[in-house]
């Protein structure tokens, strides 16, 4: 597996992290962590599996949230993701609410990814708002 990083400021602006991982497979993702208004927006955009979970994982764990109460995690831009997604996110939501904090999924999810939120039956497990 090969992996790439990218410099913070390529995420466009206000963009404080981003970084893109690459699989074997010829896969990507890319995330970046964007802070306004108190609240932190993480965004990920492409493919993600478990060979390629490293830049959510890091951008929901970044020490920035810390001082925000609520994060706003757009998945509308994966066009695929498996049960390490979920894992991860559920993961994410027990630290977030140790904290007193909000994770809010936010914008419509593509249907592949959609359809793993229903089968599995986590869709109940997290706040939904558009964008």
């Amino acid at each position: 597996m090969s992996s790439s990083a990218t410099a913070d400021e390529q995420g466009g602006s206000g963009t404080v992290w981003y970084r893109r991982a690459a699989s074997s497979d010829g896969g990507e993702l890319a995330v970046s962590l964007a802070l306004s208004d108190g609240r932190a927006l993480v965004t990920a955009v492409g493919g993600m599996e478990w060979r390629c979970t490293w830049p959510l994982e890091q951008a929901l764990d970044h020490e920035c949230l810390a001082a925000t109460s609520e994060t706003w995690l757009d998945l509308s831009g994966l066009e695929f993701a498996d049960s390490s997604l979920l894992h991860l996110l559920l993961d994410s939501q027990r630290a977030h609410r140790a904290r007193d904090a909000r994770l809010v999924l936010a914008g419509a999810l593509q249907p592949v990814v959609e359809r793993l939120f229903t089968v599995t039956g986590t869709d109940a497990f997290f706040v939904r708002t558009p964008l």
